[in-house]
């Protein structure tokens, strides 16, 4: 009997010892960090490869999946020769193991898609080449940045009358492949697509289809003004009276044509755009430039603004910010903004936000209000 006593009096010394140490250890971690699963949202960010990419471990616990930018195809397969912080990437994700690494393949004006995917073979060739190098990257996951399957007049090769199903086609090669890898490994492996979110983008999509293949869709819901030479918003929630495209809107179609909600990310710019030389006075909005809204500025910059001699104004309608001098017009998110788009994302039952992309948000601002709008 006194061996029993002294033997469940030990174990309890020993889990009250271990219970301290970790709850010392938990208390030491930097600001006493809420934990990931408090969130009531999933937070993606898009980071774009570069020799000097600085990766900071206080975002970790603000962070859930790193989507590594970008793959190209070249010779109809998927190719990283061109990369130069894989290795930072690697290691950040090796330290903090609850961030996902994605890898992401193509982005804006990248060819080799309708080439790639025209026969099975080549289709085959490129869904092998794609699995393989997410696998020697120590990834979890794919992300298919195709701007834009049956869309032409974006400067690359299109056949706008093959595109769509060749492009399924691929994803359905991507997701067995996934599948095999999450019954033979016991974990889950991620699907993902960048969408535009323009009408003529999303019209040539089957969305229930497309639900049944992907884990995850990013909503591109920027650079929906700023092509032209009239000031907007490029990054608005809701409609306004001329400008019918944002956010709220791409997503209703996306879950009137039979995508789930939960799967769907809002994607998000780390960068406000400029038109310069405005004309028409006052507040700026909607007024004609001497330049589209063609240059950027940093998340960090945007914050800045104010400093430099900006007015700050907020549409209540679009719920988005704008930045004015009398000349230069700025168009972007702020604290506010991502605070209410943080609210309808929970509200709506999406299954988070995208943010285009890490280093344009140096300071982490952007990604602790992301963090904090979704709790």
């Amino acid at each position: 009997m006194k061996r029993i006593l002294l033997l469940l009096l030990t174990l309890t010394a020993a889990f009250v010892s271990v219970s301290h140490g970790t709850a010392h250890t938990k208390a030491a971690t930097a600001e006493e960090e809420t934990p990931v699963e408090m969130r009531k949202g999933r937070t993606v960010m898009y980071i774009m490869d570069a020799a000097d990419l600085m990766l900071r471990d206080e975002d970790a616990h603000k962070l859930d999946q790193l989507n590594y930018s970008f793959a190209l195809i070249r010779n109809g397969k998927a190719d990283g020769s061109h990369w130069l912080g894989l290795k930072k990437v690697q290691s950040f994700l090796k330290k903090h193991p609850h961030v996902d690494g994605v890898l992401s393949v193509g982005g804006w004006g990248a060819d080799g898609f309708s080439d790639a995917c025209l026969t099975e073979e080549s289709r085959k060739i490129l869904a092998d080449s794609l699995l393989t190098l997410m696998d020697d990257c120590g990834f979890v996951g794919i992300d298919v940045d195709w701007e834009y399957p049956g869309v032409p007049g974006t400067g690359i090769v299109s056949r706008p009358e093959v595109d769509v199903e060749n492009w399924f086609a691929l994803l359905e090669l991507l997701r067995a492949g996934l599948d095999e890898r999450e019954a033979r490994y016991g974990r889950a492996y991620h699907l993902s697509a960048a969408l535009g979110a323009g009408d003529q983008q999303l019209e040539v999509l089957a969305p229930a289809r497309l639900a049944e293949l992907l884990d995850q869709c990013v909503l591109m819901t920027y650079d929906l003004a700023g092509f032209d030479r009239i000031t907007g918003h490029h990054s608005g929630l809701y409609p306004d009276e001329d400008r019918p495209s944002s956010g709220a809107r791409a997503v209703r179609k996306m879950i009137s044509g039979g995508f789930p909600a939960e799967k769907l990310l809002l994607g998000m710019p780390a960068y406000g755009k400029v038109w310069r030389q405005v004309s028409g006075g006052g507040d700026g909005l909607d007024q004609r430039a001497a330049t589209s809204g063609n240059k950027t500025v940093s998340f960090d910059e945007l914050l800045r603004l104010e400093d430099q001699g900006y007015t700050r104004y907020f549409d209540d309608k679009a719920k988005v910010p704008w930045w004015f001098n009398g000349t230069n017009f700025v168009s972007g998110d702020d604290g506010e903004s991502i605070a209410c788009k943080g609210e309808w994302v929970v509200d709506n039952g999406l299954m988070g936000m995208a943010v285009w992309q890490y280093t344009q948000d140096q300071s982490g601002a952007m990604l602790g209000m992301l963090d904090a709008s979704m709790r």
